[in-house]
């Protein structure tokens, strides 16, 4: 493979180092929390080895940072190529009694793992709500999770107000979310719900 192609593990080390060290935790506290060895987490900070794209994952959820934030531009480009090549939709289902909000179902066909992603179609932000292994049929895992539907939305929709800005753009998706939730109240969600561009609620028929 062409050296364009690959992580600059060297970096990399550096800056998991200094991400660390910011976060006052030590090798062995990721040790732990990745279940690999002290002498693997020096290998990385050193160059000598990089993580495998599980324990990237991991490494932004220990440290409540994105993927872009824990690698570099180059480095988050081939990661999201190989990101993409390795996870499957499997179905995209509407949230029931909820307006434009839907429920990803994939597959993450490295790690052999089951994933639920939510997102609202006014903002697009994706959320992961949960990963777990394939230890259930897919069938389980997706009706224990549209049994607690109203916890997931509720969820999603606190995740979403916390990350968006004071820009106009964010003031705008804000209001029709919330525009959507006092529709929703009212009873006024049904399927084939959609929100219009003048602020009202279209409906269609199942079979348009």
């Amino acid at each position: 493979m062409n050296d364009k192609y690959k992580f600059d593990s060297v970096s990399f080390g550096i800056r998991l180092s200094k991400i660390r060290k910011f976060h006052k935790k030590t090798q062995d506290q990721i040790a732990e929390y990745l279940d690999v060895s002290t002498k693997t987490v020096q290998n990385w900070e050193h160059g000598t080895k990089m993580p495998g794209i599980d324990n990237i994952v991991s490494l932004a959820e220990y440290f409540n940072m994105s993927i872009g934030e824990i690698l570099e531009d180059e480095a988050y480009r081939i990661f999201e190529k190989k990101l993409c090549s390795r996870k499957r939709s499997i179905e995209i289902i509407p949230v029931e009694n909820k307006i434009e909000l839907f429920m990803e179902f994939c597959e993450d066909r490295y790690m052999d793992r089951y994933e639920l992603w939510v997102w609202d179609e006014a903002a697009k932000y994706k959320y992961l709500y949960v990963s777990v292994k394939k230890l259930i049929p897919y069938t389980d895992f997706k009706k224990s999770l549209i049994d607690q539907s109203d916890v997931i939305a509720d969820t999603y929709r606190k995740w979403l107000f916390s990350i968006l800005t004071t820009s106009e753009e964010d003031v705008s998706i804000k209001k029709i979310i919330e525009d959507k939730i006092i529709c929703e109240n009212k009873g006024m969600a049904s399927k084939g719900a959609v929100w219009g561009d003048l602020g009202y609620i279209i409906y269609f028929d199942d079979d348009e």
